[in-house]
């Protein structure tokens, strides 16, 4: 009989294993990890589109612009992040000056890796959200707001 509940204990225990591990990984994984370095050089590239336009007046209009702005203090490898198309930034000339009137419009977004692949990419919104869309959505907002 003892060897009985062992048996029981053991399978309840893996299956409640089974259970939290996906938990777990997502929480404390790597993914989790890869996450939120998207999300930050997303947001700092953002925040760098606005700052070049509040100390020139001009929109930026390719990645030499963006040598002007605290960019390199934020996210120091930031230019091969572009120069290889991991990180696609949305050369926009007609945005607003304030974030928050821009929220529909997306500045960059990730797009090569893993992450990427999956059908859903890390966007950073004209209003500096980052968001993790579906690649369907990021095709239909490029559509819909031209530069």
């Amino acid at each position: 009989m003892k060897r009985k509940w062992k048996v029981v204990v053991a399978a309840v225990a893996g299956g409640i294993a089974l259970v939290l591990l996906p938990v777990v990984m997502q929480f404390f994984g790597a993914t989790e990890i890869a996450h939120e370095s998207v999300s930050y050089s997303l947001n700092a590239i953002g925040q760098a589109i606005y700052e070049f336009h509040t100390t020139t007046g001009q929109w930026p209009s390719q990645p030499e612009d963006l040598n002007q702005t605290s960019l390199t203090l934020h996210l120091r490898y930031w230019r091969p992040v572009l120069d290889n198309g991991s990180i696609v930034v949305v050369w926009h000339d007609n945005l607003q000056p304030h974030p928050q009137e821009n929220a529909n419009v997306i500045l960059a977004y990730h797009n090569r890796g893993l992450l990427a692949e999956l059908g859903r990419q890390w966007v950073c919104w004209g209003d500096l959200r980052t968001e993790y869309i579906s690649s369907r959505r990021l095709k239909t907002v490029l559509q819909q707001n031209p530069k």
